[in-house]
C-alpha cells in the first residue's frame, strides 16, 4: 500500500503553495485584462479566495512556509525602495524634503487624534498612526513598474514613500519596544536605543561588506544580482538573530547603496523575474490575511481613520505643493499616489501581536480592517493617479506595452 496514494487525496503544503501561486499568477493577469484593475488587486483576490474569508483551503502550516517568502519579498522591496532615495535630488528638488515631513506628521498626528477619540489607549493609538505614515512601497512600485510609469510624479511618489516608509519605520521601532509586557523604563529606552541604532548600524555594515565583495567579483550584473538577493536574505536572518528592525536595516543599506557608494562599485541591478515571484507570493498572502469582521464592529473608526489618512497626506502635499514645482494635476495625482498603506501595516501588526498579543485587541481590528480597504482600492488609486498625471506608458503609446 505504501506505494500507491491514500485516498481522500489531500494536497501537502508545498503543492498547495505552488497552486496558489499559479493561481494568484492568472488572478493578476485577468485584473490586468480588465484594463481597469492592477494585477496586484488579482493576486489579493485570489489570496482572499483560498483564505479564511473564502474557500479556507490555506492551512497554517502553508501559511508558516510562506511566511519565509513574505519575509524575503518585503526584504527585497525595503531595499529597492532605499535605493530609490536620491539625496542628490532632494538638494535639487528643495520642497520634497518639507513636503514628506509635512504628510507624514500630519498623518501621525491626525489619525492619534482620531483614534484617541475613539478612546484608544495614547500607545496604541500612536503605534496605529504610526503604521499609517508609510505608504505601501510594494504596491506603488509594482504599479509604477508594470505601466512603465516616468515623470516628475512618479518620481516624487517613490521619493515620498522612501521618506514616510523611514519616518514610519523609526517611530514604530521607537514605539514598539514601549508594548513588550513587565518590562522596566530603563529597559525599554535601553531596547528603543538598541533597535534603533542597531538597525541603523548593521544596515551600513551590510554596505561596507557588499562594497567589499563586489570589489572582488567586478560589476557583471548576474554576479551582483546573486550578491544583492544574497544579501538581503543574509541580512533578514542576522536581523532576527540580533533582535533588531529587519525593515529599517535593509531600508538602510538600499539608502548607502545609492548614496555612498562614490567609485560606483556596485552595479543598478533590476531584480527583474525574482522580485515579480515574490510579490505575488506576498500580496496572495496579504490576500489571505485580511480580515472582513472588522469592517462592521468598528466601522466608524475605520472610515474616520480613512478620512484622516487621506485629507492629513493631501494637505501635506498642497502645503509644499509650488515650493516642488507641481502643477494642481501633478498636485492631486501625487497625493492619490500614496494611497496604498496595506502591506506593511499586516506586517506591523503581526509584529505587534508576536511582541504583546494581549495588546488592544481593538487596536488589531482597525488596523487590519483598514488594512483590508487600502488593499482594495490602494492599487487602483495608485494606477490612476499615474494615468491621470499622463506618465503611464501605456497612455503615451495609446495601447499596452
Amino acid at each position: 500500500m505504501l506505494f500507491f496514494p491514500q485516498f481522500p487525496l489531500r494536497l501537502n503544503p508545498i503543492a498547495l503553495f505552488g497552486l496558489t501561486l499559479i493561481l494568484g499568477l492568472i488572478g493578476g493577469e485577468l485584473a490586468k485584462r480588465s484594463r481597469i484593475l492592477p494585477a496586484i488587486t488579482g493576486f489579493i483576490a485570489v489570496g482572499f479566495l483560498v483564505g479564511p474569508g473564502g474557500l479556507d483551503i490555506v492551512t497554517p502550516s502553508l501559511l508558516a512556509y510562506a511566511r519565509l517568502f513574505v519575509d524575503i519579498s518585503l526584504g527585497l522591496v525595503l531595499f529597492d525602495l532605499g535605493r530609490h532615495l536620491d539625496f542628490n535630488w532632494l538638494r535639487h528638488d528643495r520642497g520634497i524634503l518639507p513636503m514628506a515631513i509635512a504628510e507624514s506628521s500630519l498623518t501621525f498626528l491626525f489619525i492619534f487624534m482620531v483614534l484617541s477619540f475613539f478612546n484608544l489607549p495614547p500607545l496604541s493609538s500612536a503605534l496605529a498612526a504610526t503604521i499609517a505614515v508609510a505608504t505601501s512601497p510594494a504596491e506603488v512600485m509594482m504599479v509604477a513598474h508594470d505601466l512603465s510609469a516616468e515623470g516628475p510624479v512618479t518620481r516624487r511618489t517613490l521619493i515620498l514613500t522612501s521618506l514616510n516608509n523611514l519616518f514610519g519605520l523609526t517611530l514604530f521601532a521607537f514605539f514598539l519596544p514601549f508594548t513588550a509586557p513587565h518590562t522596566s523604563l530603563l529597559n525599554m529606552i535601553g531596547h528603543v536605543i538598541y533597535r534603533l541604532v542597531g538597525s541603523v548600524s548593521l544596515g551600513l555594515i551590510m554596505f561596507v561588506l557588499i562594497l567589499g565583495i563586489a570589489r572582488f567579483i567586478g560589476k557583471r550584473k548576474e554576479n551582483q544580482f546573486v550578491l544583492f538577493a544574497g544579501t538581503v536574505v543574509f541580512a533578514i536572518g542576522l536581523t532576527s538573530i540580533l533582535n533588531v528592525s529587519s525593515m529599517l536595516t535593509l531600508f538602510t543599506l538600499g539608502v548607502a547603496a545609492r548614496n555612498f557608494d562614490y567609485k560606483h562599485i556596485l552595479s543598478e541591478v533590476d531584480f527583474g523575474w525574482l522580485a515579480r515571484l515574490f510579490f505575488i507570493i506576498l500580496f496572495v498572502v496579504t490576500g489571505v490575511q485580511l480580515q472582513l469582521k472588522g469592517l462592521w464592529l468598528v466601522p466608524a473608526a475605520v472610515i474616520a481613520f480613512l478620512i484622516a489618512r487621506a485629507v492629513a497626506k493631501t494637505f501635506g502635499i498642497m502645503l509644499f505643493a509650488k515650493k516642488s514645482r507641481l502643477t494642481k494635476q501633478q498636485m492631486f495625482a501625487l497625493s492619490l499616489a500614496l494611497t496604498p498603506m496595506a502591506t506593511l501595516a499586516i506586517g506591523m501588526s503581526g509584529i505587534l501581536q508576536n511582541v504583546n498579543p494581549e495588546l488592544s485587541s481593538q487596536l488589531i481590528v482597525i488596523i487590519t480592517a483598514v488594512a483590508t480597504i487600502f488593499n482594495l482600492i490602494g492599487p487602483v488609486a495608485a494606477q490612476w493617479s499615474f494615468i491621470y498625471a499622463g506618465e503611464a506608458a501605456t497612455e503615451k503609446t495609446g495601447g499596452n506595452k
